[in-house]
């Protein structure tokens, strides 16, 4: 038969996937229409859901702005780049406590030597995501809007870095050498425990932090 049985709540209805298609028999004349099957789980289940999101999605951002874009080109503006420039990213970078000639930092940007995969990881360690904005690492967002990302002084040398990742900032401590930071680094983001910490700002009574801090 050229329909599906799908479970509503506990009710078993039969659909149709196409005029009659209850009543007919799938032979090879008709093997391709299983193709239906395929439309049918994927999008006519859930058509009234999807019709009721693409309203609301209308009312906050006209669709006519939407439908000038492929899927491909909705995806880059909404998720961003895979690719990341290191020149522009160190551009766009801030620095408290640091100076962007201290070794430490010289140390911290050697990174880009690393293999891509790793420094995109070492990106979201930092901000939250792996991926970049469309114009670049100038417009990287925060909790509270547009912010580069920073690199601040902290800590003790024998702790690993730690992130703040709604704010963009990465704390790294006084390391004696490269070396050294570069092991920590690379651990800090390959096992990085992901704590959600609830920080009650005083000025704003409201909750604003989540933190990503690297074991140890």
């Amino acid at each position: 038969m050229f329909s599906v049985t799908e479970d509503r709540f506990g009710e078993h209805v039969v659909v149709g996937l196409r005029p009659g298609g209850a009543a007919q028999d799938a032979t090879e004349a008709n093997e391709e229409d299983v193709n239906l099957v395929a439309v049918q789980r994927i999008a006519g289940r859930i058509a009234e859901q999807f019709r009721a999101f693409m309203e609301g999605l209308g009312d906050v951002l006209p669709l006519g702005l939407l439908r000038v874009f492929d899927e491909n080109e909705l995806e880059l503006l909404i998720e961003g780049m895979t690719k990341l420039d290191m020149d522009d990213w160190m551009r766009f970078t801030d620095y408290r406590g640091f100076k962007k000639t201290d070794r430490v930092i010289k140390w911290f940007w050697a990174c880009r030597s690393w293999p891509a995969r790793r420094k995109l990881r070492l990106l979201q360690f930092m901000t939250g995501t792996s991926r970049v904005p469309v114009n670049g690492s100038k417009d990287l967002q925060s909790s509270d809007g547009q912010r580069h990302s920073t690199i601040e002084k902290n800590g003790n040398p024998n702790r690993l870095p730690r992130s703040h990742t709604p704010l963009n900032r990465l704390n790294i401590r006084l390391y004696e050498n490269y070396e050294s930071l570069e092991r920590k680094l690379r651990f800090a983001i390959k096992w990085v425990s992901f704590r959600f910490c609830l920080v009650g700002c005083a000025r704003s009574q409201r909750f604003t932090c989540l933190c990503m801090e690297g074991l140890g």
